[in-house]
């Protein structure tokens, strides 16, 4: 019999007999069946700086209770065994039969460089804000400057929902030759992302569309698409899908309830299909610890069975400065999402994504920050 084995931490703000209060927890869940899942190690302890007792619980799952798919993962998982007060699963250790199942990201942080043709150094992503409402012109105009700005891949907002003036098919078809005309002229595969909406019909048809338009990237909001749904898109088109996980940070951050960001991020989205996955960039934002977002970095890399490594994405209020530090925190394999603000940048949004650029040649060829500042002075200019 091949096993699931997930961990759990359990909290209290009193001494509880934890080992027979989950036992007949998951007795009353999954009943008196043949093969249940049983508590393999019970190991208790007392938090003397959150003064809480805490108990870290193995629970061994035969795989026959699955399917292979992350529906009934998350279900038996995460579901019912966390409607206890202050349960948060930390761990899972999949049978290698069992994630054989799986396809995983289709490119992962090898396609996708391979894809891109940018090896030496990390790659940069600009995202296109404030797209609801907007025309044909106004679109154009800032796809075209995206791209003579050089950026490696140029996504939609996951907010972007209002296309009525410039709706999905045609803007793929527009993108298609800013894209080749720049992609010829800096040396490399520049990427448009288009943002998936509606339900898994839409989103599917959506993808076919950018296919025969050469749409090779694709964004996704997991959160309200589903983990289901984008291991069924993964599985069906042999395309690269930018995850934005979309959950609030406490489900991921909280010490009493969730799931271990390791666990999240490296198991449930790598299994799932995302190619590309967005985690939380500790630079000026005081609420995501340093140590975090490296162990989420991390986890999207190492190696899982037969499971690609994943690109982890950081995003939020980067600055071309910062990625010096980036380089230095978490070197080469790592992709950043620069956001919008580089659209606002007051010379253009053109000279604004070059900032950025340079800013990354500037460290992968170890010159120093004030030297690169005097090749391009937008770069401090942010």
């Amino acid at each position: 019999m091949n096993y699931i084995e997930a961990t759990y931490l359990l909290s209290s703000d009193k001494k509880f007999r934890l080992e027979e209060q989950f036992e007949n927890f998951i007795k009353d869940t999954f009943g008196e069946i043949r093969h249940s899942p049983e508590i393999t190690e019970v190991e208790t302890f007392f938090d003397s700086d959150a003064k809480v007792y805490k108990a870290l619980l193995k629970v061994r799952f035969p795989v026959t209770l699955f399917r292979h798919d992350m529906y009934s993962v998350l279900s038996i998982l995460y579901g019912e065994l966390i409607i206890p007060e202050n349960v948060k699963l930390v761990s899972v250790d999949f049978h290698p039969a069992f994630i054989d199942h799986f396809k995983g990201p289709n490119f992962g942080l090898k396609g996708v460089r391979e894809l891109i043709e940018i090896h030496h150094r990390p790659i940069i992503i600009g995202t296109l804000k404030y797209l609801n409402g907007m025309d044909k012109n106004y679109f154009e105009d800032v796809v075209e400057k995206s791209a003579k700005g050089g950026l490696d891949i140029i996504r939609e907002d996951e907010l972007f929902f209002d296309d009525s003036f410039i709706p999905y098919k045609e803007r793929v078809k527009i993108v298609k030759n800013i894209v080749k005309k720049y992609s010829e002229q800096y040396g490399k595969n520049i990427q448009y992302a288009p943002f998936l909406t509606g339900s898994l019909t839409e989103m599917s048809d959506k993808i076919e569309t950018g296919i025969e338009e050469g749409i090779k990237i694709f964004v996704i909001n997991l959160f309200p698409a589903g983990f289901e749904n984008l291991q069924c898109l993964a599985d069906t088109y042999q395309v690269a899908f930018i995850v934005n996980p979309g959950y609030p940070s406490f489900f991921y951050e909280n010490d009493l309830f969730g799931i271990e960001p390791s666990v999240l991020f490296g198991k449930f989205i790598r299994i799932s299909g995302g190619d590309l996955v967005l985690i939380p960039s500790p630079y000026r934002n005081k609420n995501v610890p340093h140590h975090r977002t490296a162990e989420i970095s991390v986890s999207l890399q190492e190696r899982f069975e037969n499971i690609n490594p994943s690109f982890p994405v950081l995003y939020g209020s980067i600055k071309p400065t910062d990625i010096y530090s980036i380089f230095n925190d978490f070197g080469n394999q790592i992709a950043i999402d620069i956001g919008g603000r580089y659209i606002q940048f007051k010379k253009g949004s053109d000279y604004g994504a070059k900032a950025y650029m340079d800013a990354v040649e500037c460290v992968s060829t170890g010159t120093d920050i004030e030297e690169c500042k005097s090749i391009n002075p937008d770069i401090a200019e942010f």
